[in-house]
């Protein structure tokens, strides 16, 4: 296997990622869309791909919804993982070497920080479908470099991980950028110039690339959320009609009558000169406040509320459901009103397979590194399908199993949060160093001591509830006098 790059941590620790004495115009998003734009580039998704990439980081800056939404997906793995050994002949196995090369497989995992750098993968890949990043690895720190996704393309599968190209273009653009990118993209670049028109586009060293993509069953990239992206700006423009429509709620006009001497029968026979009219106006005028016109004439005086009715529909409230709806999650994860324990819960569990569809791509990708790592012995990894939300009943799960004796003592502690090394070490600095089960006793627990003094089963959890269940609890259904 050919090794990811190994720079110098002095560099690595002050790569450039933006520099501010080159006045260069970036590829940030300046430009706003609308609601046109967005029918206009759905009806060509193929076509429009780098507009809807556009549209989704404009979107994630400018609309709170749709950056929660994003967030939601990407911050709801845990990434918990545990290491296997696989192919092993267990009346073969060289103890010392097994453990050398488990540890080392650790220690390399461990350097990498999937929990971190695979977090800032998805938030990315939940706003552009795909995910373009380079390695960058010392003996001690790794981490991904984000690609500009204009100048990717996914070229070929290995292994079922995806390979990408680079359009070596880019640095035609951007000259000044080429020394912040690792030694390969400066020698593929020198062989661009020499023949443009042939090695425009060339596929990276795949051990040191990462692709990740959401939307596997497309050929092209899509932002996941495209089907809201109408509905943002519904939520907008409905928002701004709640604040017209509030200010003229507020609003009253107040028709002040100028006397007329109607007995006569002279026309305009005013009983006040035009400048007494306009002196009682501008007086009556500066004491009232910005949401009260007056109108000085010569009609009678009425007051005019522009209040509508208490019954019209909420539009906004409307929208966001709509906008949910579009988004396939449930608007209780963001907002309390008439949600239901049971049913939350059932909307979380549907949001989970998604999830751990994906941690199966990043496992792929992971153990198609380790592939090539070890050398007598191989390991993979497992992502664990824990989330923010299950990872109590997980934990549950594996505590019961190993009570009856199953192998998942590692995996109970990566249900946790503790790593593989982090496990191994810790149980050494606990057992061996400070040698502490033999001087501390097991803390009171319901595994420890019986149930003295307490009546019937242990009370389920709310998430456990059925909405009926959970509305005898509220009203304490079963309690007896």
């Amino acid at each position: 296997m050919s090794q990811p790059i190994v720079i110098d941590f002095a560099k690595l620790s002050k790569l450039i990622i933006n520099d501010l004495n080159d006045t260069t115009p970036s590829s940030s998003i300046n430009k706003k869309y609308t609601k046109e734009d967005i029918i206009r580039f759905m009806q060509n998704p193929r076509k429009n791909q780098k507009q809807l990439r556009e549209v989704s980081r404009y979107l994630y800056e400018a609309s709170p919804n749709y950056k929660r939404l994003i967030l939601y997906f990407a911050c709801l793995p845990t990434f918990d993982y545990i290491v296997t050994p696989y192919g092993l002949n267990i009346d073969k196995v060289n103890k010392k070497t097994f453990k050398t090369q488990y540890q080392k497989t650790l220690d390399l995992l461990e350097t990498m920080n999937l929990q971190h750098e695979f977090l800032k993968v998805l938030k990315i890949a939940f706003k552009e479908d795909v995910f373009y990043g380079y390695e960058h690895m010392t003996s001690d720190s790794y981490f991904i470099q984000p690609l500009d996704p204009d100048y990717c393309q996914i070229s070929s599968i290995e292994d079922g991980v995806y390979n990408f190209a680079f359009d070596f273009s880019y640095f035609d653009k951007y000259p000044k950028k080429l020394t912040q990118y690792p030694q390969e993209f400066q020698a593929k670049y020198k062989k661009y110039t020499k023949d443009k028109k042939n090695y425009r586009w060339q596929e990276l060293d795949s051990s040191n690339t990462i692709c990740f993509k959401v939307n596997e069953e497309l050929d092209y990239p899509l932002p996941p959320f495209n089907s809201v992206f109408e509905s943002v700006f519904d939520i907008e423009d409905y928002k701004k009609l709640k604040k017209v429509k509030t200010k003229l709620d507020n609003y009253m006009i107040l028709t002040q009558q100028i006397p007329i001497d109607d007995k006569n029968g002279e026309p305009n026979n005013f009983l006040i000169d035009l400048d007494t009219a306009i002196a009682f106006h501008n007086r009556t005028a500066q004491s009232l406040s910005e949401q009260v016109v007056l109108i000085t004439s010569p009609m009678k005086i009425d007051a005019i509320k522009l209040d509508r009715k208490q019954t019209d529909t909420d539009q906004v409230a409307q929208a966001e459901r709509d906008y949910y709806n579009a988004a396939g999650v449930s608007q209780f994860l963001f907002n309390s009103e008439k949600v239901t324990s049971a049913g939350l819960v059932r909307s979380i569990n549907t949001d989970e397979q998604i999830i751990f569809a994906l941690l199966r791509q990043f496992e792929r990708w992971v153990n198609r590194k380790l592939k090539n790592f070890n050398t007598t012995y191989q390991f993979r990894v497992r992502f664990l399908d824990t989330t923010v939300f299950n990872i109590d009943d997980v934990f549950e799960k594996y505590l019961k199993a190993a009570q009856y004796g199953m192998p998942v003592k590692l995996a109970l502690g990566a249900s946790l949060g503790l790593s593989g090394s982090e496990m191994v070490n810790m149980v050494f600095l606990e057992n061996e160093i400070m040698q502490l089960q033999n001087t501390l006793t097991p803390l009171a627990s319901s595994h420890t001591q019986s149930n003295k003094g307490e009546v019937g089963r242990p009370q389920k959890s709310d998430d456990k509830l059925t909405d009926s269940g959970e509305k005898t609890r509220i009203t304490d259904g079963n309690v007896r006098e």
